[in-house]
């Protein structure tokens, strides 16, 4: 009898907040001319800390923060059109000089046609790609898949199916412009980490001079400095926090069998030594 009755409440709850939700979005839709775009966008990687660096930075009194952190315009709702994506941010007259507001979706570094959508609506956005050691960001990704009840398979099973997993799901998403595909979002654990390829891909349709990238390492270990570095890169004034709360990337398992994790290293090192090439600077991911 309590099960029917919360189930009813539930119900009750739900046919009061779907209007409102239909009323919000109209809103902003109405609204969306008189919003401003974003001026940088946090393009990944997942599982890097994008989520501490969005947190830090729409602390700066000069960043208004979007709807959301993750819109994913440019990967998942492309085709509900600019007006849609502008009715997330604050309106232009908020956005004074020197101030900005940011969209920060990490599978927008790996999803083949974002840079080009991205490029296509706003030329001059600034681009921020924080790379953790793609070995940990592999682990932490498949974790939080495990958490979320996606993934059934053990890691080292999982790693043995990710090619057939995602065997032909990128030519499909760059094919079918409204494709989604869920085991290119949820089991690229490898693929994810192949950094120089993503990047380039966003190099491709962006000058170089938009584009940060920052070691994830260096913002866990000094998050006040790497933010600093990030300001000067927007053109922000200094700003301190009181307190850099870390959002670390998942609380999971960090073990893995030697034979596995060696597995993974050698199968990055060439990966790695040619994005440190491109950088023109190397990562402490020994």
């Amino acid at each position: 009898m309590a099960a029917a009755g919360s189930r009813g409440k539930t119900r009750v709850v739900e046919s009061i907040k779907q209007p409102l939700r239909r009323i919000r979005a109209g809103y902003r839709r109405l609204t969306a001319p008189l919003r401003g775009l974003p001026s940088a966008l946090i393009i990944g990687t997942q599982k890097g800390g994008t989520t501490s660096l969005f947190s830090y930075l729409v602390e700066h009194p000069d960043v208004l923060p979007p709807l959301s952190k993750e819109i994913h315009y440019f990967d998942f709702h492309y085709k509900n059109g600019p007006n849609w994506y502008r009715g997330r941010f604050p309106y232009t007259g908020q956005l004074r000089r020197g101030s900005l507001s940011l969209d920060a979706s990490p599978y927008y570094m790996i999803h083949p046609l974002a840079p080009e959508r991205a490029a296509e609506l706003l030329p001059e956005v600034k681009l921020i790609a924080l790379l953790r050691n793609p070995i940990h960001r592999a682990l932490s990704h498949y974790q939080h898949e495990v958490r979320g009840g996606r993934e059934p398979l053990s890691f080292a099973e999982a790693l043995d199916r990710e090619a057939e997993r995602l065997c032909g799901e990128e030519e499909r998403l760059r094919r079918d412009p409204h494709y989604y595909s869920w085991n290119h979002h949820r089991y690229a654990y490898t693929q994810r980490g192949l950094y120089l390829v993503q990047l380039q891909r966003w190099a491709d349709n962006f000058p170089r001079s938009q584009l940060l990238v920052l070691q994830s390492e260096w913002l866990f270990r000094d998050p006040q400095a790497a933010t600093a570095a990030v300001y000067r890169f927007l053109g922000l004034r200094p700003h301190e926090l009181t307190r850099y709360e870390t959002f670390l990337p998942g609380d999971y398992d960090r073990d893995m069998p030697e034979q596995l994790r060696k597995r993974l290293a050698d199968y990055f090192k060439p990966h790695n030594r040619a994005l440190f090439q491109w950088l023109g600077e190397e990562f402490d991911w020994a």
